[in-house]
């Protein structure tokens, strides 16, 4: 076995980075539309398969 170290920050290597980059800018675009942070997270991650590709 071979252990490969990623960079912190590579969207190309690692896909989770684009899909947080993707679900932030979700929640920075609708972060008045809820009461708390809770509720916003909540809302993201429900609606996780259309903000995703």
């Amino acid at each position: 076995y071979e252990i490969w170290y990623l960079p912190a920050y590579s969207p190309d290597l690692n896909k989770i980075e684009h899909w947080w980059f993707v679900l932030k800018n979700w929640m920075k675009q609708r972060w008045e539309e809820f009461d708390n942070c809770r509720d916003c997270v909540d809302a993201a991650f429900k609606n996780c398969p259309n903000v995703c590709p």
